[in-house]
């Protein structure tokens, strides 16, 4: 399993008055217990509003930077859709094409779903736990190589239905068509070129820069 780790960029000298923003999201902090956040807002191809808000640890008491770097969760599912668009794009996959013919040693039912329906959730394949957490190389195709036909409950393209693991599935699909570990074919398809340089899906190198701490909320 990978995380994606990303941080809005210093902010440019900003002139206009975010007080009434500012008091938005100090609301909907107080209002979801929420610990903290961080905003920015991007015109054109300048940060002119970035700030910090709250608590980044509930324990240590640190706070909310407007470098810091968040957990991103599901959101890297549209990242994943940009890098195979971005393959496509190359000749190096067609979206339309089942994807047994990119990854060997996959279930017939798996085999016959295409990555243009992987990406748009209409793959058929159920929505359930990851078996194990892992952030190696190795994790997104010991996870999909180790499924079996029950994993797809519905013909592909009939139905939408949410599935993290189909897109673990796709971030596999990636591996196989650039031969490269899913977290380095992200950073060269869509971060690097992006200007993402402090987006990653690696937690070691996360870690080398201010990072929020995920937290539960108890009762």
């Amino acid at each position: 399993m990978c995380e994606l780790f990303a941080s809005p960029v210093a902010a440019q000298t900003a002139t206009p008055d975010f007080s009434a923003l500012e008091k938005v999201v100090l609301e909907e902090l107080k209002e979801t217990n929420t610990p903290g956040a961080a905003v920015a807002i991007v015109s054109g191809d300048r940060v002119i509003y970035a700030k910090g808000f709250g608590l980044a640890n509930v324990e240590t008491g640190a706070q909310v930077s407007p470098d810091m770097l968040f957990r991103l969760g599901s959101t890297t599912k549209m990242f994943t859709g940009a890098a195979l668009v971005t393959l496509a794009a190359q000749g190096k996959i067609k979206l339309d094409e089942p994807i047994g013919t990119y990854v060997k040693s996959l279930t017939p039912k798996l085999a016959r779903i295409t990555t243009h329906q992987l990406i748009s959730n209409s793959g058929g394949v159920a929505d359930f736990q990851a078996p194990f957490i892992s952030n190696d190389d190795e994790s997104l195709a010991r996870m999909a190589l180790g499924w079996k036909d029950d994993a797809v409950f519905a013909e592909p393209g009939q139905v939408y239905s949410y599935s993290s693991p189909g897109f673990w599935l796709a971030g596999h699909v990636i591996e196989a068509v650039t031969g490269k570990p899913y977290a380095d074919a992200m950073n060269e398809l869509v971060f690097q070129p992006l200007g993402m340089t402090r987006t990653t899906l690696r937690p070691l190198v996360a870690m080398t820069y201010p990072l929020s701490q995920g937290h539960q909320v108890n009762g």
